[in-house]
């Protein structure tokens, strides 16, 4: 999933939560979780699930074939609707998976399905989502995903492509419904990711009924087979989105398998219990820090990020302020397995010379970033790997990452633009109109000033900067990567040619060494060997410099004690069928009893 994150502080799905006794007007024992994303959300198109905050509540309603473990220490896959780990062939291309029987369709208008409780999810379901990913007409920001590696796929999309449209009732011969509950997958080559990508919001299963029925439509409605569904009626787009409990779910319990950093926090009490604990998730269009942070105060948030403005008031020496400690918060401190950066549509002809983006990033000082938009919560990104990944090397130092004035004015000198002479002013497109994201652009702004380069902000929200991005508009804009799966190419295909945007290749970065290099260590197993040309690659593309690498953050969460079982997930979706509320304890904590 092209998983693109705001790069502002106050990333992590909040919880926002209205009083419980008033919630929708339901009993006051109802539990009600209320959670907020800092972003408008796209469409809920599984083929174009390319965000974080559009996939985190399409996680809640929808499953894939896998999830990820909850409680493990490691990110592990365990199956969802798929019944077991698949069969492998002796050769390693041919995957074979049972589905469960007992995965139906939810759908509370009617519309689709008159009795609400629709068919079962069946592997015809998950043959359609694969050849939409391949339709050229939709145009797919999943389609690197599988590019390649799937037999008979690439055809049929070229087919398509030549045609001027798709034919779905063409079989493909990598993608097949062995019967209602048996699906088959062949490769072309190995693709040690492949079952990671299949827990991905893209590989979720497509209900051809629903297209039929709501038409274009049917990306507003998003119907699926999870722990909740939409409630339409009180959903408001753009404002709020309210989940209810779905009853036809097929069921889960709270894991069993807890590893020592969930065991250490205490997260175990509720082993083997039935799921979903609350009743209802409210998720809030929130794009600002400060109602958020004014929420805390007030105790209406289970838990928040702390907002950079706000952060001296909760957190000093990695340790809770007594004001907080009072309060019975709890602080946990977590790696964040992403990358954020800014990044040089190389399609235009100024981008195009190395030496200018090397400059560009050398006039930019990260460490005073992150000392004022990040509270110190970030160490300043050498290569686009993250620590714990195969790859990354703590003793690489970028030589153009390292704030030098003189010599950033030296390159742009010998690209061409001595003082930036001869340059037009740029435009740096915004993603939010939040007031952290406007600050550090500024700061870009500015930066780029002292070597004598001019920059336009352009105002825009989430879905407009994202479509200038996959229409390869946008001049320069800042962004941020969080992992889909726990495995350096899902970093590294950032900057692979063929993933040129729409795909995840913002920069459109075109590198034939490192795209021949990358098309090699990919089908590698996991070893030293795969780990030696991964950081090769990483510190290939970070030397040339067509993203200016930012931070890689550290996640600083203050969770209040009414909500139970919360622990931070970097990667994955689905998570919220394990929060629970103490009703009790919170009505007591915020009357001051």
């Amino acid at each position: 999933m092209k998983k693109f994150r705001i790069i502002a502080l106050a990333l992590a799905v909040c919880a926002i939560v209205a009083l419980p006794s008033f919630a929708g007007g339901k009993q006051e024992n109802e539990k009600v979780l209320n959670r907020a994303v800092v972003s408008k959300l796209q469409p809920f198109n599984i083929a174009d699930l390319s965000d974080l905050y559009t996939s985190t509540i399409a996680g809640d309603m929808m499953e894939g074939l896998f999830q990820y473990k909850y409680l493990t220490d490691a990110y592990e896959l365990e199956p969802l609707i798929a019944t077991a780990m698949p069969k492998v062939s002796a050769d390693g291309l041919t995957y074979t998976f049972t589905l469960r029987k007992d995965a139906y369709y939810y759908d509370p208008t009617g519309e689709v399905f008159k009795a609400k409780k629709g068919r079962a999810v069946m592997a015809k379901d998950f043959v359609l989502s694969f050849k939409r990913l391949a339709d050229p007409e939709i145009n797919s920001s999943g389609w690197w995903l599988f590019d390649g590696f799937i037999k008979g796929l690439n055809e049929w999309h070229d087919a398509a492509a030549a045609s001027g449209k798709a034919d779905y009732s063409k079989e493909v011969e990598g993608v097949k419904a062995l019967d209602d509950y048996t699906l088959q997958l062949t490769l072309t080559q190995a693709y040690p990711q492949i079952l990671y990508t299949l827990a991905m919001p893209y590989t979720y299963p497509t209900c051809q009924e629903e297209i039929d029925v709501r038409g274009e439509e049917w990306v507003s409605f998003p119907m699926g087979s999870g722990a909740y569904y939409m409630d339409i009626d009180e959903t408001i787009p753009d404002n709020q989105y309210v989940l209810k409990k779905n009853p036809t779910w097929h069921g889960g319990t709270y894991p069993t398998e807890i590893g020592s950093v969930a065991k250490g926090r205490g997260l175990g009490a509720a082993a083997g219990k039935k799921l979903p604990f609350v009743d209802k998730v409210v998720y809030y269009i929130v794009e600002e820090d400060n109602p958020r942070w004014l929420k805390f105060m007030n105790g209406e948030i289970d838990y928040i990020t702390p907002p950079k403005d706000f952060f001296g008031q909760a957190v000093v020496n990695n340790k809770l302020t007594p004001e907080m400690a009072a309060k019975n918060i709890r602080l946990d401190i977590d790696s964040s397995l992403d990358v954020t950066y800014d990044f040089f549509n190389t399609d235009i002809s100024y981008f195009q010379n190395r030496k200018l983006r090397q400059a560009m990033t050398m006039a930019y000082n990260v460490d005073k970033a992150i000392e004022i938009f990040y509270n110190g919560r970030a160490i300043s990104a050498q290569t686009v790997l993250p620590p714990g990944l195969g790859g990354y090397d703590p003793n690489y130092k970028n030589p153009y990452k390292q704030y030098n004035l003189a010599k950033a004015k030296q390159l742009l000198a010998e690209a061409g633009y001595p003082d930036g002479k001869g340059l037009p002013t740029f435009k740096y497109q915004l993603y939010s109109a939040s007031a952290t994201t406007r600050q550090m652009a500024e700061f870009y702004v500015n930066a780029m000033k002292d070597i004598g380069i001019n920059i336009e902000l352009v105002p825009g929200d989430w879905a407009t900067y994202l479509d200038r991005v996959d229409k390869h508009e946008c001049e320069l804009g800042g962004n941020g990567w969080g992992a889909d799966y726990p495995d350096g190419q899902n970093f590294l295909q950032l900057q692979y040619g063929p993933n040129a945007a729409p795909g995840p290749n913002a920069a459109n970065y075109d590198n034939p060494e490192f795209n021949a290099l990358y098309d090699k260590a990919i089908v590698m197993q996991q070893g030293p060997a795969r780990d030696a040309a991964y950081a090769k690659l990483a510190q290939m593309a970070a030397e040339d410099c067509a993203i200016r690498l930012g931070v890689h953050r550290r996640i600083y969460s203050l969770v209040n004690p009414w909500l139970m079982n919360w622990e931070y997930r970097d990667i994955g979706a689905g998570y919220s069928k394990y929060y629970d509320i103490d009703v009790e304890g919170k009505a007591k904590a915020l009357s001051g009893k």
